[in-house]
């Protein structure tokens, strides 16, 4: 890890937790985290991608119902490469966004680091585990695994403070100008940017560097201790964060596996990668 520089840099995502080119930009935002450590402030910002189906059409990819889509995510996950199980959009579709949403604001309310991982787990249950992340029994059940005060969380819920705080977010989207998912907003001492749309790594992090002059990238841990301080992890996770091809990096996961240090996991059209245990003791 690079020494803390008098340079910091703040990139803020406006996001939706059921965004699949959102979802899509995790490998990207696990590099920069992981390259970049204390130098870089992660913030999201909500922008309500769809408040209500029944009101709600997608011209440029022709998506008026849950049932549109599903196609739509196959497709961007050919090119994003995140793993996506579209059976949710014939099963339990989510007619909003807005909920799973109140949700991320509600545990934000709490703790920042941990409404993050809240937020990564609402994605990854909607996107690959045909979750409803709009029901409260699965938005609980994420906030108890990323350790929130869950009678904090749901009093937020039902006060109308999360709402309210979802509610300041829209606004700051609207004021920005956001029009596509993901926009990043980059604010260093030197510059500020805005970029929309689907970023890849170099992109963002040439922006970064232009931000804040004396930022510094450090070298990642091994696979094995990436996987088994943020698994369970995709393979284009691994790609990214390890500039590898999928297949090298699908590879050095399989050997891995092989050696009893991680297991894999099917989800739709991908694989996650799981530590096993007492494989972090043995980086």
């Amino acid at each position: 890890m690079p020494e803390t520089v008098d340079s910091s840099v703040t990139l803020t995502q406006f996001t939706d937790p059921m965004c699949t080119w959102c979802w899509g930009s995790e490998p990207v935002l696990r590099r920069l985290r992981t390259v970049y450590g204390d130098q870089l402030r992660l913030e999201f910002v909500l922008g309500g991608l769809v408040e209500d189906f029944d009101a709600f059409y997608d011209a440029g990819n022709d998506i008026a119902e849950p049932s549109d889509v599903g196609p739509h995510w196959r497709e961007a996950s050919e090119q994003h490469g995140m793993p996506v199980e579209t059976a949710i959009f014939e099963t339990n579709p989510a007619r909003s966004t807005y909920p799973a949403s109140i949700a991320f604001a509600a545990a934000r309310l709490q703790d920042r680091e941990r409404a993050h991982r809240y937020l990564r787990l609402l994605r990854e249950a909607y996107a690959t585990q045909a979750r409803n992340v709009n029901e409260r029994a699965e938005q609980v059940a994420l906030a108890e695994q990323v350790g929130l005060d869950v009678a904090a969380f749901t009093g937020a819920l039902d006060d109308g403070t999360a709402r309210a705080a979802f509610e300041d977010d829209l606004a700051r989207t609207r004021n920005a100008g956001v029009r596509a998912f993901p926009t990043y907003r980059i604010e260093g001492a030197e510059e500020t940017f805005q970029l929309a749309g689907f970023q890849s790594f170099d992109a963002l992090a040439d922006r970064l560097e232009a931000a804040a002059d004396g930022l510094e990238q450090s070298s990642p841990p091994t696979i094995r201790a990436f996987v088994a301080d943020h698994g369970p992890v995709a393979t284009q996770e691994v790609a990214t964060v390890y500039d590898l091809a999928r297949g090298k990096a699908r590879q050095a996961l399989q050997s891995l596996t092989d050696e009893d240090a991680l297991r894999r996991e099917q989800r739709g059209n991908g694989y996650f990668w799981h530590a096993v245990a007492g494989g972090a003791s043995q980086r």
